[in-house]
């Protein structure tokens, strides 16, 4: 999905009343220079305990004795502190606050922990992290109103006095054209945002990895497609307890975490009261000379079980290009701790137009909230998100109910102008060409083109060009039928295939599928299974493979989600395998080049929490946790006049992937397989060699051969270790080390069997390992974010080395993309 930013402003007037003997004002604090609202401002009487705190959006609802005529104490750590008499609440609406140092102030002594007072805070807030992460309820629900919202700036000091000295002038009709273009410019921006959606859901979460959230109404200015749906962890976690803050694809280390005081500075900063509770406000950032992803902010920690009421805190690098700061905010719902508002916002400084920076804003509020309320695991299926869109007048009175405020004028104005400027171009064609980027499929009336079939690239085709044509959901919800065609231009060969599907229930995954197909199979690469799997960048090995068979071949499958982590499917197949190279495969005294062979079997997989979103009928891949599982077994056997195949083919993959403290990453990938009596060929396994790349090429060796080694029983495991950001932090270059290590080993039965291709096993056990540097260079892009290239060798080592140690030396290229 694409990339998706909110916001949200209003004011709240000012008012006064009276009960019970006491007096309450409602106001907003806000930023003198930004007009931002400020979250977390305090406001205490004299007395120096009764008191309130902002919300989010700046807002405070403070009660005080009648009577009462001292002052109003309002501060900020980032702010300067002011005093105000009640007599100035009469007459103004909004407390604007002067900026300060944002800077954590000198601790005076600097000895042991105990003689800082924050520690104590901090240490007592991780002892009760379990008690108070919302993660560790039994369940919980809630509906969340979601604001989503781009704009710029405010322009500068300097920007704002040019712009008001070219208004007042008298002539302006004799403006150059860009004074024109910047009178004009400033005159859209202060009445409309670029872009701005709203959106309510209702998530429902059985702890600890099943979820579901369905759109119950939306809002977008221009667009009508329900892919712009906003969620309240698009941009940061649900909670603010995780070890790793995830923020724009980067893992923070969280400074509420055990080992904390190694890495992060902390100031006790102010204090203010909730009830009978003390909270106690606390600046923090990373230590100087620091080498890791840290943060910087404010910490708001109640002594009611020492639990976070309300958190600040953005990304340190001085470095990025995009700014990212989260506010979350916490109360107590039904006797547990609960945030109740996320907000997130980015701000591209170095993006301009007409002097202003682009800025995007996310804001989520939480109702309705309920805690362990009684959800069946057997309701929850693999739809994760569900964008089917209500009908009009149910989305307007959703949204009418759940909205905070009322729109402003800004608001209101920015649906209404962006609208007719899509009616107005007919631009509603851009909903259809983003739905096709998610779903790779474009809608042709009750049909749609399947994208993924449009090209491929490899040695042994160079290149193919086809399309593939299939029934949408407008056509039937339960019936799919369709086929694909390509062309390879190498080869000159055509391949097609078609397919009859039966959906009897999308979100279990409960399906029958028929096929048919004429096409090529990489040898080695049949038993693989892709179904459910993040993207790697397998296709650069892929780009360079060259030895294949040719297929025709008719299969059934029947899948379904046995749990709510385990998918099944089985398979019955007939296929005719004809080899593209010289070879002879001999079979019970009799010579075979090419091969009718039936196989039945099953396949199954393990994943935990795999996500999909529901769009159009259409179930897109959104990822998974990890462990990932998979375990597949397949029986030959002499059926429907095939040939006297009698093999039996086990496969087991497991992949998971740990994200340490302060260690970094570790990924670890085990295969292991094995084909019990004679197969062709193309049915064993090659060694999972990519040395023909110049890319590194995950869970593969980088040092073998794609076909130097064949095996009918094999073992193979790949890790890597990313140690992250050290010896430099710099705009051009941010290195990460990694560091690599490969192992595998393979028996080869029945090789006198097999003539032709030049084939070895590797029983003796084959060995590389690695060292790498990722982000060894980097530049910007368009001002955002970052790309980077850095490299890694490898060296191979053990009974299968090289004659010439130069030769055992192999040398690769990284890519990557961050903010």
């Amino acid at each position: 999905m694409s990339i998706r930013i909110f916001f949200l402003t209003f004011m709240t007037p000012f008012l006064f009343s009276s009960a019970s003997g006491q007096t309450t004002i409602q106001g907003k604090v806000i930023d003198s220079l930004s007009r931002q609202p400020i979250a977390f401002a305090n406001l205490t009487l004299e007395n120096g305990r009764s008191g309130t705190t902002t919300e989010i959006e700046g807002n405070f609802l403070l009660t005080f004795p009648q009577g009462y005529n001292g002052l109003v104490y309002i501060s900020h750590v980032s702010y300067q502190r002011i005093a105000l008499p009640l007599s100035y609440f009469k007459t103004h609406k909004t407390i604007a606050l002067q900026p300060a140092s944002t800077l954590l102030r000198e601790v005076a002594v600097t000895g042991k922990e105990e003689e800082n007072p924050a520690f104590r805070i901090i240490r007592q807030a991780v002892a009760n992290k379990k008690q108070n992460d919302p993660i560790h309820l039994k369940s919980y629900q809630y509906i969340s109103y979601n604001k989503f919202l781009v704009t710029l700036s405010a322009p500068s000091a300097h920007d704002d006095s040019v712009i008001q000295k070219l208004k007042n002038r008298n002539d302006t009709v004799k403006l150059k054209k860009n004074q024109k273009e910047l009178l004009s410019f400033d005159s859209t921006m202060r009445t409309m945002h670029i872009f701005l959606s709203e959106s309510v859901t209702e998530k429902q979460v059985i702890n600890p990895d099943k979820a579901k959230e369905k759109l119950l109404a939306l809002q977008v200015s221009g667009y009508k497609s329900p892919i712009f749906t906003n969620v309240a962890t698009d941009y940061q976690p649900f909670s603010f307890y995780s070890d790793n803050i995830s923020l724009l694809g980067k893992d923070f280390i969280n400074p509420v975490s055990r080992g904390t005081f190694n890495r992060y500075d902390f100031v006790l900063a102010d204090t203010a009261y909730l009830g009978q509770d003390t909270v106690y406000i606390i600046q923090f950032k990373p230590q100087p000379n620091k080498f890791f992803n840290g943060m910087k902010g404010m910490l708001s920690i109640c002594t009611d079980g020492f639990a976070i009421k309300n958190v600040i805190a953005s990304s340190a690098d001085t470095l990025a290009l995009t700014t990212i700061r989260i506010q979350q905010n916490y109360e107590k719902v039904e006797g547990h701790w609960f945030p109740v508002q996320l907000n997130t916002d980015l701000d591209f400084r170095n993006y301009k137009f007409f002097g202003r920076y682009l800025i995007a804003q996310h804001r989520s509020f939480f109702k309705e909230i309920k805690i362990n309320p009684p959800l069946k695991r057997s309701a929850f299926g693999d739809i994760n998100v569900d964008l089917t869109l209500p009908k009009p007048q149910e989305n307007k009175l959703t949204l009418e109910h759940y909205r905070n405020n009322l729109l402003d004028k800004k608001e209101a104005r920015t649906y209404v102008l962006i609208d007719s400027v899509f009616q107005k171009y007919k631009l509603g064609f851009l909903d259809k060409f983003i739905e096709a980027v998610a779903t790779q499929a474009v809608p042709i009336g009750p049909l749609e083109l399947n994208l993924n079939q449009i090209s491929r690239v490899n040695k042994y085709e160079q290149f193919r060009l086809g399309a593939g044509l299939y029934t949408s959901n407008r056509f039937s919800k339960w019936l799919r039928l369709g086929g694909y065609a390509g062309y390879g231009f190498r080869d000159q060969r055509w391949k097609y295939g078609g397919e009859m599907k039966f959906n009897f229930n999308l979100n279990k995954d409960f399906f029958l599928r028929l096929s048919y197909a004429t096409d090529i199979y990489e040898t080695g690469s049949s038993h693989l299974v892709h179904e459910g799997q993040l993207l790697g960048n397998e296709s650069f090995r892929t780009w360079v493979s060259s030895q294949y068979d040719r297929i025709e071949q008719y299969k059934g499958e029947l899948g379904y989600r046995l749990m709510p982590d385990v998918h099944a499917t089985v398979f019955v197949s007939r296929s005719e395998i004809t080899p593209t190279y010289n070879y002879t495969l001999q079979l019970n005294n009799e010579s075979l080049t090419k091969f009718l062979i039936a196989e039945t079997g099953f396949v199954v997989r393990y994943v935990h929490a795999e996500n999909y979103m529901s769009l159009n009928g259409k179930k897109i891949f959104l990822g998974q946790q990890f462990p990932v599982l998979t375990f597949s077994f397949a029986q030959a056997a002499p059926l429907w006049g095939t040939q006297q195949f009698n093999y039996t083919r086990l496969d087991f993959t497991a992949k998971q992937r740990l994200k340490h403290r302060y260690g970094g990453k570790t990924n670890f990938f085990f295969a292991t397989g094995m084909v019990n009596g004679i197969a062709p060929y193309g049915k064993l396994y090659n060694g999972r060699g990519a040395s023909a790349t110049s890319q590194y090429i995950e869970n593969y060796f980088q040092t073998m051969g794609l076909y130097e080694f064949t095996a009918s029983k094999y073992a193979s495991v790949f890790l890597s270790h990313n140690f992250g950001n050290v010896l430099l932090n710099k705009k051009y270059s941010k290195p990460e080390l990694v560091a690599y290590h490969n192992m595998g080993v393979g028996q080869l039965e029945n090789q006198q069997a097999h003539t032709g291709p030049v084939i070895q096993s590797f029983d003796k056990g084959f060995v590389e390992s690695g060292l790498g540097l990722n982000s060894l260079f980097r530049g910007k892009y368009v001002n955002v974010a970052y790309w980077s290239v850095g490299g890694a060798v490898f060296y191979r080592y053990g009974p299968y080395t090289f004659l010439k140690p130069v030769d055992n030396v192999f040398w690769r290229v990284t890519f990557g993309f961050g903010f």
